[in-house]
């Protein structure tokens, strides 16, 4: 057991300071901090008291696009280019089982985006100030949120990237990305007594299928509860975590078997 704690443990330190140094990690990291102070242009053409309101808005907005585009970019790059430099023979041909490598993979990769998300929350953070607003724990609860979705989406990444190419992966991955935040959308659409899924019956079987097996991403967006002063409890962050928790290693479990399938030859 331990021996299997180190080696992923090794994985993923070596996976973090090649991602670290990735020229695509850091253009998207100096992306994510351009529209973060983009947003202070924009507040300062906004109409007189919304300044706070445009940068905490546009500013949640802009970590939780960045953070996914960095772990979806990441997620889908890192395995394949093991593959693709044949390195994974390597790997595979010293005592590291194909588990090790997903879990060692996705460990770096975590520890890559726990690098960039709080540089882009601190950066938030001082915007705020800046601005005058009162920054509150409520704002580092929206940070930790943002943190727990982009953990889902990088485990969503490593699914893909465990059978398929880097494009089709980020594609699927952005796809699920979107429909999750949206899921709440779907779920009234089949619960209404009219509209697209009273008009296409067919399609209704597939969408509770859907509904029922894509994380819900809707859960870890609050930008609302904050601009109209709603607090954000340390009992529903716990809560996030722990449906966070539970999709990742499902999602992980279900890599790793995708990747034990996969035929190198």
């Amino acid at each position: 057991m331990m021996g299997t704690v180190n080696r992923s443990l090794a994985l993923a330190e070596n996976t973090f300071l090649d991602a670290i140094r990735n020229r695509i990690f850091l253009g998207l990291l100096v992306m994510a901090i351009a529209f973060l102070l983009f947003s202070t242009l924009l507040s300062d053409l906004a109409v007189r008291g919304e300044a706070e309101r445009v940068v905490l808005d546009f500013g949640l907005f802009s970590m939780s696009f960045c953070g996914v585009l960095i772990s979806i970019v990441m997620g889908v790059i890192l395995l394949h280019k093991e593959v693709e430099k044949k390195t994974i023979y390597t790997l595979l041909s010293k005592p590291v089982s194909r588990i090790e490598v997903i879990v060692g993979k996705y460990l770096g990769m975590l520890s890559v985006l726990t690098v960039g998300m709080t540089l882009m929350v601190m950066i938030w953070v001082m915007l705020l100030a800046s601005k005058g607003a009162d920054v509150r724990i409520d704002h580092a609860l929206a940070g930790f949120l943002l943190f727990f979705e982009v953990m889902i989406v990088a485990a969503i990444a490593m699914v893909f990237s465990a059978f398929s190419s880097p494009v089709l992966s980020g594609l699927f991955t952005f796809g699920i990305f979107g429909l999750g935040r949206l899921l709440y959308l779907i779920e009234n659409m089949l619960d209404s007594s009219k509209g697209f899924f009273v008009n296409n019956p067919g399609l209704r079987g597939p969408a509770e299928v859907f509904v029922w097996i894509c994380p819900d991403l809707s859960v870890f967006n609050v930008s609302q509860d904050l601009l109209q002063g709603i607090p954000v409890t340390g009992a529903y962050v716990g809560s996030a975590f722990g449906y966070a928790m539970a999709t990742v290693v499902f999602l992980l479990g279900f890599a790793s078997v995708l990747f034990l399938r996969r035929d190198f030859t």
